[in-house]
């Protein structure tokens, strides 16, 4: 099995079927990262698109010294930011925030299980400032390591620690009224 850099290189010399294979491989990750950060599927799927064409497009910038995968999160991350921007320019909807019931009022197997936590933790996390938001997504949702983080967003291994670490903060205070 080849490497996904390995496969970039036959790519940039020609080969579709090894753009397919990496498209394959990461198809879904970036569509699920793209989530995270917008919280709407039908933006994560066109960004995640978007992402793809300008990985296309950009070939020859590649340095084969980067990792692809941390390559292709920067350019993902940068494509959802512009859906972002994109989507704070649109008319807000107004609709009341999600109530949920106290903790007292779940067991804690329905607390874990329950769409409505989901729904709140999603809404807590598209609250998160970007910059906390992406660092804590690609650690904790897509399991990129504190050094491919850092080289993805352009910061310190210690800035990703700490913003990551903000970020859990403002998670649980955002989600205190509901956890046990």
């Amino acid at each position: 099995m080849r490497t996904d850099e390995e496969l970039f290189e036959l790519y940039r010399g020609g080969s579709r079927d090894a753009f397919e294979i990496l498209f394959s491989r990461y198809h879904r990750k970036v569509i699920h990262f793209a989530y995270r950060m917008t919280g709407e599927q039908a933006r994560a799927e066109e960004a995640a698109q978007e992402t793809f064409l300008r990985v296309a497009r950009a070939a020859g910038t590649w340095q084969p010294t980067a990792r692809f995968s941390t390559w292709l999160y920067t350019i993902a991350r940068r494509t959802t930011l512009n859906y972002i921007r994109d989507e704070k320019d649109e008319d807000k909807d107004g609709q009341p925030a999600l109530q949920l019931p106290g903790p007292k009022a779940l067991n804690p197997e329905e607390m874990a299980w329950s769409a409505e936590v989901r729904e709140r933790f999603a809404a807590a996390l598209q609250r998160l400032p970007e910059t906390y938001r992406a660092a804590f997504v690609l650690n904790r949702g897509e399991g990129l390591s504190y050094e491919e983080v850092a080289s993805v967003l352009g910061i310190t291994v210690q800035a990703v620690k700490s913003r990551i670490f903000r970020a859990r903060e403002m998670l649980m205070e955002s989600l205190a009224e509901i956890l046990p």
